[in-house]
């Protein structure tokens, strides 16, 4: 079992309709984001589950650092594939790419932030993250806001706690970054689950 950190600001990505892609888009994609990734310096695909030859799989691509021609070249231009992808850079979101049992490859926008990394940790480690954070280390689902997360991190208490754990100290950047995300709307917090 494991818990997954990742900043939520409610936005319900299925508001925009998500566009069918061909697997040939989906490798042009792919290279153009690894390709950019060495050259940016920073991850842009963020694996869920499954790679893009199993029958079913889903990830997520950052595309705001992208110029917007470079990536929908890879897709022909395709209108559908446009509005997803402007609506992605507007909002500051991520786009996510699925496919369930070998039927058609989906390209629609995220629920995750486009700068906003994700923690994905033992059951263990997330209780103890909890705990750090002076939260009940035994709830498994839960949230708190951004800001409160902001105050405990700069809470000198919870400081110490953290630099006297190394393993815990290994979160502290991911923890600080989920910290400084700024949503375009909503209202932002930290979830767990």
């Amino acid at each position: 079992m494991s818990i997954r950190f990742r900043v939520d600001d409610g936005f319900n990505p299925l508001t925009i309709t998500p566009a069918i892609i061909n697997p040939d888009q989906l490798v042009e994609l792919c290279r153009l984001l690894k390709r950019e990734s060495v050259r940016l310096d920073m991850q842009l695909l963020i694996p869920e589950h499954g790679t893009i030859v199993d029958r079913s799989f889903s990830f997520s691509a950052r595309v705001c650092p992208l110029a917007l021609a470079s990536v929908s070249a890879c897709f022909d231009h395709y209108p559908g594939v446009i509005s997803v992808l402007e609506e992605a850079q507007f909002r500051g979101r991520r786009i996510r790419l699925w496919r369930s049992d070998d039927r058609d490859i989906w390209l629609g926008l995220s629920s995750d932030p486009d700068a906003a990394p994700a923690l994905e940790v033992s059951s263990e480690n997330g209780s103890a993250i909890l705990e750090m954070l002076g939260l009940d280390g035994s709830e498994r689902i839960g949230a708190i806001p951004l800001d409160e997360l902001r105050r405990r991190l700069s809470d000198p208490c919870i400081h110490r706690r953290i630099s006297s754990e190394s393993e815990l100290q290994t979160y502290l950047p991911h923890l600080n970054e989920m910290a400084r995300v700024r949503p375009l709307d909503g209202s932002p917090h930290l979830a767990w689950a």
